[in-house]
């Protein structure tokens, strides 16, 4: 009896953290979409030389920073990051 108990407590425990971990996926999805979308403009940019090798170089530097925060789960700073990168494509 008392090992049924025990293991109904575990696949509770179980089903309850699978539970847990998609609920975060949406917002990891949202940033890494976001990110990709950064990603896709900036390439664009990059297509019609619209921006110098030193502003390539330090947009892909904050595309990887950003990604990486996203995969972290720091969502604001990757904001942060997106919103630089936005920034220094659109004033040329």
């Amino acid at each position: 009896m008392l090992r049924r108990v025990v293991i109904g407590v575990a696949m509770l425990c179980l089903m309850g953290g699978a539970a847990y971990a998609v609920d975060e996926e949406p917002a990891d999805n949202e940033c890494s979409d976001q990110v990709a979308s950064a990603d896709e403009a900036v390439q664009t940019k990059i297509d019609a030389n619209a921006l110098s090798d030193a502003d390539q170089q330090k947009v892909n530097q904050l595309l990887d920073e950003a990604d990486a925060l996203c995969t972290e789960g720091k969502f604001q700073e990757a904001s942060a990051k997106l919103t630089t990168i936005n920034g220094m494509i659109n004033k040329k």
